[in-house]
C-alpha cells in the first residue's frame, strides 16, 4: 500500500470519527445568510399582512390605514420637502440628547464601578430617578430651557442617560476576576487594567445600554415634540392625530420605528467590530 493511500485510509476513517452532525454543520457565512433570508421574510410578511387588514379587514380610515395608503403620503411629503424638514428637526433633537446621554452615562457608569466614593454618592440618586416617571419633567424643561431645541435635547438626554449608566457599570462590575489578581500579581497599572480588563468586559453592556437608550431616546423626542413644537416627526404625528388623519399619523411611527432598527442593526455591527469574542461558535439553525 502506497503513502498517499494510508493516508486516504487515514482520512476517510479520521471523518468516520466525527459525528454527522458536525460534519453536515453550516459554516458561519451560511447561518448569516440563513438569518438575513428569515429577517428579510419576516418583514415582507408582516408588511403584506398590514396592507391586507387596511384594505380588507379594517377599512375605516379613522381606525387604520394600509401600507400603500401611508407610502403615499409619505411620497407626496417628500416631494413637497414637508418631510425632510420634519426628519431633520427631530433627527437634531435625537443626535444631541441621545451623544450627550452616552457620554455622560458611560463615564458616570464606569466612574461608578471605579470609585467606591462615586458610587456611594451617585447610587441614591441614579435609583430615584431611574425608578421616576422622567417624562413628567417636560414642563419644567420648558420653563427653564424655553420651547426650541434645548428643552427636547434635555428631556432626551434625562429619558436615555440611566439605562447607559447602569450598563456601563454593570459592565465594568463583571469583569473577570481571576484577570484582575492575574494583573495584580503582575504589577499592572490602573491604566493597563482599564483599558485591557476593564474595557473589553465592559463594552458588550455599554453596547446593550445605547440599545436601550436608542428606544428610549427616541421615545423623549416625540414626548418633546408633543408638548411644545413646530416641527418634527413628533409633531406631525399630533397634528395628525387631532385632524384623524390616521396615515400620517402610521408614516410618523414608521419613519421613528425605521430610524431604531437602523441605529440597533449599525450598534450590532459596532459589536461585532469591536468584540469579535463575543461571537457564538455555534448558532441553532
Amino acid at each position: 500500500m502506497s503513502q498517499a493511500t494510508a493516508e486516504d485510509v487515514s482520512a476517510r476513517q479520521a471523518a468516520s470519527v466525527i459525528p454527522a452532525a458536525l460534519r453536515d454543520a453550516p459554516t458561519p457565512a451560511q447561518l448569516a445568510w440563513v438569518s438575513r433570508r428569515r429577517a428579510f421574510m419576516s418583514v415582507i410578511g408582516g408588511l403584506i399582512l398590514w396592507e391586507i387588514v387596511g384594505r380588507y379587514i379594517v377599512t375605516n380610515p379613522i381606525l387604520f390605514s394600509p401600507l400603500s395608503k401611508v407610502l403615499e403620503i409619505g411620497w407626496k411629503m417628500t416631494l413637497s420637502g414637508e418631510l425632510a424638514r420634519h426628519f431633520g428637526v427631530s433627527a437634531l433633537e435625537f443626535a444631541l440628547g441621545f451623544l450627550l446621554s452616552a457620554v455622560v452615562g458611560i463615564a458616570l457608569g464606569f466612574a461608578m464601578a471605579t470609585s467606591r466614593r462615586t458610587q456611594d454618592i451617585l447610587d441614591p440618586w441614579v435609583s430615584f430617578f431611574y425608578s421616576s416617571p422622567l417624562v413628567a419633567l417636560m414642563p419644567f424643561f420648558l420653563l427653564i430651557f424655553g420651547v426650541g431645541l434645548a428643552s427636547k435635547v434635555a428631556i432626551v438626554f434625562v429619558i436615555a442617560v440611566f439605562p447607559i449608566l447602569l450598563n456601563a457599570f454593570v459592565g465594568i462590575r463583571s469583569a473577570d476576576p481571576h484577570l484582575l489578581e492575574v494583573a495584580k500579581a503582575f504589577n499592572c497599572t490602573r491604566q493597563q487594567v482599564f483599558v485591557k480588563i476593564l474595557l473589553p468586559a465592559a463594552l458588550p453592556f455599554v453596547i446593550v445600554g445605547l440599545r436601550l437608550g436608542i428606544g428610549r431616546a427616541l421615545t423623549g423626542v416625540v414626548v418633546g415634540e408633543l408638548f411644545a413644537s413646530r416641527a418634527g416627526v413628533g409633531y406631525l404625528i399630533t397634528a395628525a392625530g387631532q385632524s384623524f388623519d390616521t396615515a400620517t399619523v402610521f408614516l410618523g411611527v414608521l419613519i421613528f420605528s425605521i430610524m431604531g432598527v437602523v441605529l440597533m442593526e449599525m450598534l450590532k455591527w459596532l459589536e461585532n467590530y469591536l468584540a469579535p469574542w463575543r461571537k457564538n461558535v455555534t448558532e441553532m439553525r
